[in-house]
């Protein structure tokens, strides 16, 4: 009976060691954070397997040094080129979720501006890790990068990047801070005309960078403008995003040149800007600050 209670403590024993040992092992290798829309995520201390749900995020994994550990992106993560090589998971608000567990991923990370919440729901009851950022504008998107250099444990390199992107912000700052200000009309697709309002990312990059958005006030954040709402407004500057495939700027240019009497147009003040600057919430939103406020202000100086 005595070596029966022995064997017996020496099992219990070993058991309660592989649990506490495999308890501990979990503990030390995941963490709890909340993520930018305040849901609680348990994440491994240092992923290796990231899957980006947006071309912004994919943007920002790049700049922060992880593109070995990019296990897959979107169909629209075209830049920087390598990232058209990774994986390709779907579309931004479509990705497969099939294709997504196939990779194994140990963390997903998603925008509340653009990825559907069906979309976290499913990888969430699968049991897949997912971060999601909501950054509301250009000091969201530098708070969004370090909250991602926190959870891939690239907390450095996150804040070296941020302390740069931030000294260029505050460059342009300085330079414009007593200019007069240009009154700005962006224009997004031909037919219908339609604009930025407030409460969107393009209104406060015109606004950081000098300019005046003439939709600023308008309570819609993507309203229509009609030829009359157009001389109305009266711009001294027209910004455009290129169509698909118009390279010379041939379509956003020559539609504009129907509207004489407009300032922008008699003094022939129209500029096409890259839609995937002033679109993803990435670092390159400083890239299009700079070249809005050259435009607005061009006897200022830009600093990298």
């Amino acid at each position: 009976m005595p070596n029966k209670l022995t064997i017996t403590d020496n099992i219990l024993l070993i058991f309660l060691t592989v649990v506490f040992t495999v308890f501990c092992a979990s503990e030390s290798f995941s963490r709890e954070v909340t993520d930018e829309i305040g849901r609680k995520v348990n994440i491994q201390q240092s992923p290796r397997r990231i899957i980006s749900l947006a071309p912004g995020i994919t943007e920002t994994l790049y700049a922060l040094n992880l593109d070995d550990n990019i296990a897959g992106v979107t169909t629209f993560c075209d830049w920087p080129a390598a990232a058209r090589k990774k994986p390709r998971i779907g579309g931004f608000t479509n990705p497969s979720i099939e294709k997504i567990v196939s990779l194994k991923p140990d963390l997903i990370i998603a925008t509340a501006d653009g990825n559907r919440k069906d979309t976290v729901r499913q990888l969430e009851r699968i049991g897949l890790p997912v971060y999601v950022t909501n950054p509301p504008d250009t000091a969201g998107i530098l708070k969004s990068i370090l909250h991602i250099g926190e959870i891939t444990r690239r907390e450095k390199d996150a804040g070296k990047l941020v302390g740069k992107l931030q000294k260029r912000l505050n460059n342009i700052t300085a330079q414009i801070n007593h200019k007069s200000k240009p009154h700005v009309f962006f224009q997004i697709g031909l037919e219908p005309v339609i604009t930025a309002g407030s409460g969107t990312l393009i209104n406060e990059v015109i606004e950081r960078a000098g300019g005046v958005n003439v939709a600023g006030l308008d309570t819609a954040r993507y309203p229509r403008y009609s030829a009359e709402g157009i001389m109305g407004a009266s711009p001294d500057i027209i910004l455009f995003a290129p169509m698909a495939g118009d390279k010379e700027f041939a379509a956003g240019k020559g539609f504009w040149q129907k509207f004489r009497g407009i300032p922008a147009v008699d003094n022939n003040r129209i500029y096409p800007i890259n839609t995937d600057l002033i679109s993803r919430a990435s670092p390159r939103i400083v890239d299009a600050i700079e070249i809005m406020a050259l435009i607005f202000h061009p006897e200022i100086k830009i600093g990298k």
